[in-house]
């Protein structure tokens, strides 16, 4: 992996957005230091507020977009602010814009980006918060439930992508067809202190201690401004129900009044967790990614996911028609101990492919769960 610049001074960006301001933020953030910017199509969750015909025909799930980005940790505060500023993701429902610290990033020379490996490792955390992600990964069509189920619970309208997944049961010894079935991804940021909770209820509304059910898992959130919808409403009234919570955050100076009725009523699981997992990632572009996922069960990897969009800006100056074109994210979930073997069998294989535009990043996963088998 020689031709690799690795730093391990890299945040990992996440904007949510409705469509209306994917095209204002990304050009801003893009100009602001947040370049590769990768797009991925998602749809948003919300409770009905409504009345009985709103219930019988509910609207449909508001289409978003998930973007993301490799940012230079100098550049993330400031990235971050132009995002906020041009989303107006100070406002009640305008989406949401998250930064996860990286353990490390390994970025190809061409790949679209401003990392070097002279990076300036200060960084404040003016928007921090005690925030933690959760992102589910499961069957098709069980993404409802699981969404469902986390905001009934007060997860802020919970972001759902698409994808496919799979593991080395799924394989076809015969044919070797590793490519997986058809994914969806639930992912919520939710306040620390009510994490344990919502993770819990996302388990149980997935199922997701049966076999084939799927993969959850967290990642600590280093700072972050979470203002996604998270109810429709028809009534007449001024405010709907999330705009009137956030007015009592405001009074009350915080959130924890929001738990205090429910002291003692913890709906946290009690199993048994796999713990302190790495989870590695690989950007690629989209004619590549089977060989990518392929090498990944092959290397003994549990299992693997991948997610499609395109890159905004992934032109490398020789050609206008490069940009926007189709990229994809594929990632597992290993031990510590094995993420240096299995990113140099990927770099190896990427590299016997001739691809010269790829990254790789590692984020820290304290806790998931899924079927252990017994």
């Amino acid at each position: 992996m020689n031709d690799l610049t690795k730093s391990e001074g890299v945040s990992l960006l996440n904007l949510i957005l409705p469509k209306e301001s994917v095209v204002s933020v990304s050009e801003a953030i893009t100009n602001a230091g947040a370049k590769g910017v990768f797009q991925i199509s998602a749809r948003g969750s919300v409770l009905n507020e409504g009345g009985f015909f709103q219930k019988m025909f509910p609207p449909p799930a508001p289409e978003q977009h998930l973007l993301q980005a490799l940012v230079p940790d100098d550049k993330i505060e400031n990235v971050t602010d132009v995002a906020v500023k041009t989303g107006s993701l100070n406002k009640v429902g305008s989406g949401a814009v998250f930064s996860i610290s990286c353990i490390d990033a390994h970025v190809s020379a061409s790949f679209p980006t401003e990392i070097s490996s002279e990076i300036n490792h200060s960084h404040s955390n003016a928007t921090a918060a005690n925030l933690e992600a959760i992102c589910c990964i499961c069957e098709k069509g069980i993404a409802e439930d699981i969404a469902t189920a986390a905001l009934q619970s007060g997860a802020p309208g919970p972001t759902v992508t698409f994808g496919e997944g799979g593991g080395l049961r799924d394989r076809v010894p015969l044919l070797r067809i590793t490519k997986g079935p058809e994914k969806e991804f639930v992912w919520c940021v939710v306040d620390k202190a009510e994490a344990d909770d919502i993770f819990g209820v996302m388990a149980r509304a997935g199922k997701i201690t049966e076999p084939g059910r799927g993969f959850l898992y967290s990642i600590p959130v280093q700072s972050g401004l979470i203002n996604v919808s998270s109810t429709v409403s028809s009534s007449a009234h001024g405010a709907n129900m999330e705009q009137i919570i956030s007015a009592l955050d405001d009074l009350k100076g915080g959130k924890d009044w929001r738990t205090a009725a429910d002291a003692g009523k913890s709906q946290s699981l009690k199993t048994t967790f796999l713990e302190n997992l790495v989870g590695l990632y690989c950007i690629v572009q989209r004619d590549y990614y089977e060989d990518v996922y392929n090498c990944v069960i092959d290397s003994g990897a549990p299992g693997v996911s991948t997610n499609f969009g395109v890159m905004m800006d992934a032109d490398n100056g020789s050609d206008d028609q490069q940009q926007n074109e189709e990229w994809a994210l594929v990632y597992t979930s290993v031990g510590p101990a094995n993420v240096e073997s299995l990113r140099e069998s990927l770099a190896n294989k990427i590299s016997s492919l001739g691809i010269d535009r790829y990254a790789f990043y590692t984020l820290p996963i304290p806790k998931a769960l899924t079927y252990l088998g017994g």
